[in-house]
């Protein structure tokens, strides 16, 4: 099973100690005051979010306006950091990091040995309690409960670990679904390989990815698409969706029947990846029963975020 792929980590030794990040006492199983939890990367927010968000400082990639709409008010008053361990996106100032005066820095990804000695070094050389939880889909129960632990927020993390525990049972035993090809971005070209993590949710609940040619993330061409010919066209993206609407180069299949095409939610977060994080549970319960009331996803979708959407966005075949 993978886990998120990265990284290399940003801050180095001199820069941090020239911004005064020195040694600090931490004892991250008791409560700390508010806003001093950092996170090292975009899926540790919304892990901490989830477990104890009056302890997150910062977004490293502030949420964009639609997203910070559907969450509580607070989010919006985080201030943006950048990332602390790479995976994209701008990286973290230790200015930055030093003036937040965290007690406890988390990551949430990679958790072979070579990631658990780089979080032995960081830790080392900020001075900062550094903890890496293991971020493969399957345990994202654990993470809560270690999330729980460090935040001084057990209660709340086994609750969260309790219920995604649950959806995690039923994810596995979803009955079988089409084959498929993920389209992201705006042109739809960009895609997550067969085995790769921006397709576990949907690998994983049965349904089979045509992208073979590597285990990652990358661009292919509409003849390659045409030449999988999947059943079925799946994508985060409202505007891809729109385009290839009515694109026979999308839509139609080599028999010439009609491709079909399912728009998942990507607000707050994507169903299926975007971050590869918590909010993946959103996208395992609907895949496990599709036709399950509506207000236990609205359920999850507040206990994840704080306050789900006035309206829930919901998963589209669009016909």
């Amino acid at each position: 099973m993978r886990t998120p792929p990265r990284r290399s980590v940003l801050l180095g030794l001199g820069s941090a100690a020239a911004a005064g990040l020195g040694p600090q006492a931490c004892a991250p199983a008791l409560r700390s005051p508010a806003g001093d939890a950092v996170a090292a990367g975009q899926p540790a927010a919304l892990l901490i979010w989830a477990v104890a968000r009056e302890r997150l400082a910062a977004w490293p990639r502030k949420p964009d306006a639609a997203c910070l709409a559907a969450l509580p008010a607070p989010a919006a008053g985080l201030p943006e950091t950048g990332a602390l361990a790479g995976g994209g996106g701008r990286p973290a100032s230790p200015e930055v990091i030093a003036a937040l005066k965290p007690r406890l820095i988390i990551d949430y990804g990679d958790a072979d040995s070579e990631h658990r000695g780089l979080a032995a070094r960081m830790r080392t050389r900020l001075g900062v309690e550094w903890r890496l939880i293991d971020g493969a889909l399957p345990r994202i129960p654990d993470a809560f409960r270690e999330a729980g632990r460090l935040l001084g927020a057990v209660d709340r993390g086994a609750n969260l670990a309790d219920a995604a525990a649950e959806v995690i049972e039923r994810w596995r035993q979803a009955p079988p679904g089409p084959a498929f090809y993920y389209a992201r971005g705006a042109d739809g070209l960009e895609t997550g390989f067969r085995g790769a993590l921006a397709t576990e949710v949907l690998e994983g609940a049965g349904w089979t990815n045509v992208a073979e040619g590597s285990r990652d993330i990358g661009r292919v061409t509409r003849e390659q698409v045409v030449a999988w010919d999947p059943e079925a066209i799946v994508t985060l993206d409202p505007a891809f969706a729109r385009a290839a609407a009515d694109d026979p180069l999308w839509r139609r299949r080599r028999d010439g029947s009609r491709r079909r095409l399912l728009l998942l939610p990507e607000i707050p977060f994507g169903w299926i990846d975007r971050p590869p994080s918590v909010n993946r549970l959103l996208g395992c319960a609907w895949l496990a029963d599709p036709e399950a009331a509506w207000m236990a996803l609205a359920r999850l979708s507040r206990s994840l975020y704080g306050l789900a959407p006035g309206e829930v966005p919901r998963p589209r075949w669009i016909p």
